[in-house]
């Protein structure tokens, strides 16, 4: 028997981190799976992102969600693949997996005075250095782009440097 960890309105969790959308009106309705391709995000970081697309996995038709949800549970579902809804799924996920990706209604709340928020999946600005070592001063970068013995150069069009550079 798998367990639902977490429900949303009409998306849930089971125990193994994989992600469901109950898609239809109620009185019949089905189940399809959505595909993650962040990893460490919270189940509601996942929807509230919008960082979940259909993978083309559908189920039969149940009578009301909760029908959905116990048949699931008890392993008794049947699963088929939608090509549509897959393909539909690939454009979705394409979109969404931008790494500055905003959902489009907290996009309009932002440009309505919400406080704007930061994705979850990207890392602070650092404040500093981020290897520890000071930052370089104009001397010490000229010391390490020193020429190398042997290197040859190009050089420019003049042809008097060229000739000194064949000797």
């Amino acid at each position: 028997m798998t367990r639902i960890r977490h429900r949303r309105d009409r998306h849930f969790m089971d125990e193994n981190g994989r992600l469901y959308w109950i898609n239809g009106p109620d009185h019949h309705c089905y189940l399809s799976e959505q595909r993650q391709w962040r990893v460490g995000l919270s189940f509601e970081d996942v929807l509230d992102w919008k960082q979940c697309a259909p993978s083309g996995l559908v189920s039969q038709r149940f009578s009301s969600p909760r029908a959905a949800c116990e048949a699931y549970e008890h392993h008794l579902v049947q699963w088929s693949r939608d090509l549509y809804l897959q393909r539909m799924g690939d454009r979705m996920a394409a979109r969404r997996s931008d790494p500055d990706y905003k959902p489009t209604a907290m996009v309009l709340a932002e440009s309505q005075g919400a406080r704007p928020r930061q994705q979850p999946w990207r890392l602070p600005d650092p404040s500093g250095p981020c290897c520890g070592l000071p930052p370089r001063s104009p001397a010490s970068a000229a010391m390490l782009e020193m020429p190398h013995p042997r290197r040859r150069r190009r050089l420019g069009g003049d042809p008097s440097a060229r000739q000194l550079a064949e000797l």
